[in-house]
């Protein structure tokens, strides 16, 4: 079977893995072609983000290249795109663009469509390309990629009234857990398929990054990064590490806090394997209570068999959690310290898929009538 991806993510081997980038090598590994575009980029990119865009730019701009056996990548990057703002003058501009964006793809990507028999669109900007892949190729599958509420990450008005007008018109919205579907239609198709981990990488991690006898915390992802709070969990706890991963996050913090930005999953891992705790510290309101089942970085820690410092509006959510209160913490020091001395408990690694299981689930949703999975070809 060939799918096509549609994703706000960049697919380079030195940007953060999330979930699409996961999912398309287990199905590439089960024996489809996978074909991913990135969208959402052009020369604004440029000029708050010259790395990524130049990575983008050497090989894939406009064009697929071959990344590995049976996948390619390639990056649309037209001289200007629209965007989400906090303002909203530039929300009314962009919604008069997001429309011409969408319905006007390149020909590299109307015949990555057109050869498609699954198209894959994760949630954000790359929604704007539904009405355009169902004219181009109306006998392909759709499967809406939803990771995030797009109030929560931000997203325009447009884009959200956008979502909830063509949620009802995919084959199927595959989310990481009930809670994320709230504010779709109810025609909607959903189904909950939880995220999953790279376990083998994770296992065959056998050397630690921290020097013998230090205490370490790690903070993966910058998604309602709350700098405040790890400001004050560094302060609190001067004789502990806090490491800090993810693209944007940056300073004034304690001498203790070390920022390492975007780095490629690989060099990650370790930093998560032998930490003593994991750090989610989202600055979270009620709609963002879902994080506690859909988080990626959570399920990482508790593979990791990871105590985690977390708002306490999750930490009942999981038993690996210890809750502060991001409004006022009243004993920073002593949310760390239970952290660090909490057991590592194996139990909190159960039942975790592995991508390879969450590309099979993906698989039965497209199954025929017959009920049989939809076979590679």
């Amino acid at each position: 079977m060939r799918f096509l991806f549609l994703s706000t993510h960049a697919f380079l081997p030195v940007t953060r893995k999330t979930s699409v980038h996961f999912v398309t090598e287990a199905l590439a590994a089960r024996g489809h072609e996978v074909d991913t575009i990135s969208v959402g980029f052009s020369y604004l990119t440029a000029l708050k983000r010259p790395a990524l865009y130049a990575g983008l730019s050497a090989e894939q701009r406009n064009r697929f290249v071959e990344t590995a056996p049976r996948r390619r990548s390639a990056a649309y990057l037209p001289p200007l795109h629209p965007f989400s703002s906090r303002s909203a003058a530039l929300n009314s501009v962009n919604a008069l663009l997001f429309p011409l964006y969408g319905n006007l793809p390149p020909a590299f990507m109307r015949a990555a469509i057109r050869k498609a028999e699954v198209v894959v669109i994760e949630s954000g900007t790359a929604i704007a390309f539904f009405d355009a892949v169902r004219r181009i190729n109306p006998a392909a599958r759709t499967l809406y990629f939803k990771r995030d509420r797009l109030d929560s990450v931000g997203a325009s008005g447009y884009l959200q009234r956008l979502e909830r007008r063509i949620a009802p018109q995919f084959d199927r919205v595959i989310v990481p857990t009930a809670a994320m579907a709230a504010g779709l239609p109810q025609t909607s198709r959903i189904v909950a398929v939880p995220q999953g981990i790279d376990k083998g990488v994770f296992d065959a991690c056998t050397a630690s990054p921290y020097a013998a006898g230090t205490r370490n915390g790690v903070s993966v992802g910058n998604m309602l990064f709350d700098a405040d709070a790890v400001r004050a969990m560094a302060a609190a706890n001067p004789g502990v590490g806090l490491h800090l991963f993810g693209a944007g996050i940056s300073g004034p913090f304690p001498p203790n806090v070390r920022l390492y930005g975007e780095r490629a999953f690989a060099d990650i891992v370790p930093y998560i394997k032998f930490a003593d705790f994991g750090i989610a510290p989202y600055r979270l309101t009620e709609r963002e209570r879902y994080l506690a089942e859909s988080s990626l970085k959570l399920q990482q820690y508790a593979y990791c068999m990871l105590p985690v410092l977390a708002p306490e509006m999750l930490a009942a959510a999981r038993g690996n959690l210890v809750g502060y209160d991001p409004a006022g913490e009243a004993d920073w020091a002593g949310r760390v310290e239970e952290a660090v001395a909490r057991p590592h408990d194996p139990a909190w690694r159960e039942n975790i898929l592995s991508w390879d299981e969450v590309a099979a689930r993906i698989e039965r949703e497209l199954a025929g009538p017959d009920g049989k999975a939809a076979a590679a070809e």
